[in-house]
C-alpha cells in the first residue's frame, strides 16, 4: 500500500524509499532486501507504547545504516506513548517529529537529506557507536584524517599534519585491528565528496576537484572500488550512514577489519559473505589479509593515495 498523505497509517510503520515521494506501509516483519540498505529509511508512528514495545525491538535491532525517524502522537494522546518514551534515543533516530502537515513525505525528506554541519565529528561519533573506535587515541586519529582529507594527498603529508611517521601511523591501525591509513584516507575522501553530491547540483567533476581529484573520472572509479557504488547513486540515496556502511562491509569482507576483535559490529557482512561464496572464499574473522599482516603496508599504499591528488598540498 503506498501512501503520499501526512495522515498515520495503520500499521504505524512505513518504509521511505527512493525517489522518496511516498511512505510505504510495511509491518514489524519486514526486512531489509540487502545490507546496507542504501538510502532506506523507517518511518514509525509512536502511538500506545504498551502495544507497540515489539515494533520498538525491531526498530532497536535494523540494520545499521537503515535511517529511522519518529514522528510523535499529538499533545492530547502523549500519556499513552509514556511507557517507550524515555526510550526513543536509544533507537538513534534520525529525527523525532511532532505529529502534522511537517511530516509530508517532501518534509521528511529534507529532514533526512540534511549533511551534517561538521562531518569529520559525526562520521567519527558514527564509528564509536559501531563499536569500531574504542580507544580515545583512535578516535581522535581517525577524526583528524576525516579532517584533513580534502587538504592532504598522500600518506607522508597526512603523517606531518599528524606530527608522526608513517609507519608509527600504520602501527597503531594495525594493531587496533582496523584498516591500514591510506583506506582511510580514501574513505574519509569520499565522505566530503558523498555529502557535496548530495547537498550540491554542481557537476560531479566540480566536487571532485574540490576534494582533491584530479577528475571526476577517478573519483568516481575509486568510489566503485571502495564503497561498490557510483556518484549517480550517492545523489538519488538520501543519507551518509550507509556510505559508511558500504565501506565496512568492503572492508570486513577483505580481512580489513579484525573480524574477532570486531564480531559484533562486522559480524553481519561476514555471514553475508559466507552464504554468498557458499562457505569459501571470503576472510575468516580474525584472518589478515597479505596486505594487513605485511608492518610496511601503509607505505605500499602510499603511492595509490598519492596518485590520486590532484596537485601538491
Amino acid at each position: 500500500m503506498a501512501l503520499a498523505v501526512f495522515c498515520r497509517p495503520e500499521p504505524c510503520l512505513a518504509l521511505f524509499a527512493p525517489p522518496y515521494e511516498e511512505f510505504q506501509t510495511i509491518d514489524a516483519s519486514w526486512a531489509a532486501p540487502s545490507l546496507p540498505p542504501r538510502g532506506l529509511a523507517l518511518i514509525w508512528w509512536l502511538v500506545d507504547g504498551r502495544l507497540q514495545e515489539e515494533e520498538f525491538q525491531r526498530l532497536y535491532d535494523r540494520p545499521p545504516g537503515l535511517g529511522l525517524v519518529i514522528v510523535l502522537p499529538p499533545a492530547r494522546e502523549l500519556a499513552r506513548a509514556l511507557p517507550l518514551l524515555s526510550y526513543l534515543t536509544a533507537l538513534e533516530a534520525k529525527a523525532v517529529l511532532p505529529t502534522g502537515r511537517i511530516n509530508s513525505p517532501a518534509r521528511v525528506r529534507e529532514v533526512l537529506s540534511l549533511a551534517p554541519t561538521q562531518l569529520a565529528p559525526a562520521v567519527t561519533q558514527y564509528l564509536v557507536r559501531r563499536h569500531l573506535l574504542r580507544s580515545d587515541e583512535m578516535r581522535r586519529q581517525v577524526a583528524r584524517i576525516l579532517e584533513l582529507a580534502p587538504e592532504v594527498g598522500s600518506i607522508s603529508k597526512l603523517a606531518r599534519r599528524l606530527h608522526t611517521s608513517r609507519r608509527t601511523l600504520g602501527r597503531h591501525f594495525a594493531a587496533a585491528g582496523l584498516p591500514v591509513p591510506s583506506h582511510w584516507l580514501q574513505f574519509a575522501r569520499l565522505m566530503h565528496v558523498a555529502v557535496r553530491l548530495q547537498r550540491d547540483p554542481a557537476a560531479v567533476f566540480r566536487a571532485a576537484a574540490r576534494c582533491g581529484y584530479p577528475d571526476g573520472f577517478t573519483m568516481s572509479n575509486q568510489m566503485k572500488r571502495l564503497v561498490d557504488c557510483r556518484p549517480s547513486e550517492v545523489r538519488t540515496h538520501i543519507g551518509w550512514e550507509w556510505i559508511v556502511e558500504c565501506w565496512i562491509r568492503k572492508e570486513a569482507r577483505a580481512g580489513g577489519i579484525d573480524g574477532v576483535r570486531y564480531r559484533d559490529a562486522v559480524a553481519v557482512y561476514l555471514a553475508e559473505a559466507d552464504r554468498a561464496d557458499g562457505g569459501s572464499g571470503a576472510v575468516a574473522p580474525g584472518q589478515a589479509t597479505p596486505e594487513q599482516s605485511a608492518p610496511s603496508a601503509v607505505l605500499r599504499n602510499e603511492s595509490e593515495t598519492e596518485a590520486l591528488a590532484c596537485a601538491p598540498v
